[in-house]
């Protein structure tokens, strides 16, 4: 068992770089999502101006709001797929292999258990309800055009985006960890050696 001192400071460690982890993930991810709404004849930004439609929110302000809680999505997650691994897999965060396929695998279960529930259940429906409203904001109406394109489509071809989230942010997570291992380590060999001299004095 890890010491309470220590397992704190991982814990709070693997906290801040979670945060780092999944917006470098979730950012890289975007860029993307944006080469897939090019390829699918769709504007740049209609995932997230379907977010932000579903929410009230018109163009360009609906873009951005569903931009913001992509990202803000991505840091939570991070914070608490990382958190995790400290606690019960530090071994495996601490190797770069490990802690990419940890990754993917968490990438796939984030479809799995949160994407998947909410765009089928939720988005789905609220942009068929916009669909038929004549009444509706030109970012419902944009969102409602994009759902169009198959939305179970969209929600088969997410997984590729959440297996490659997952890897980044497996990768990123890892070096993080072993960047901060690596200086706990020098810091305490100094400190050895420090006191080994100070005896022969």
């Amino acid at each position: 068992m890890l010491p309470q001192s220590f397992s704190a400071r991982a814990m709070e460690s693997g906290a801040k770089y979670g945060v780092i982890a999944g917006l470098i993930a979730t950012w890289s991810i975007s860029t993307a999502i944006a080469a897939s709404e090019i390829e699918l004849g769709l504007p740049i930004g209609a995932f997230y101006a379907m977010i932000g439609a579903g929410l009230g929110y018109e163009n360009p302000a609906a873009t951005y709001v569903g931009f913001g809680l992509h990202l803000l999505t991505g840091a939570v997650l991070g914070v608490i797929i990382c958190l995790a691994a400290v606690r019960f897999m530090l071994s495996s965060l601490l190797n770069p292999y490990r802690s990419v396929l940890m990754g993917m695998a968490a990438g796939v279960a984030v479809w799995l258990v949160l994407f998947l529930p909410v765009t089928l259940f939720l988005v789905e429906p609220m942009l068929d309800g916009g669909s038929g409203n004549a009444a509706g904001s030109p970012a419902q109406a944009a969102a409602s055009a994009a759902a169009g394109q198959s939305m179970w489509g969209i929600a088969l071809s997410a997984i590729a985006f959440h297996v490659v989230w997952g890897a980044i942010f497996g990768y990123v997570a890892s070096s993080l960890m072993r960047i901060r291992a690596f200086r706990l380590g020098s810091s305490g060999s100094g400190q050895k050696m420090h006191k080994e001299g100070g005896m022969t004095h």
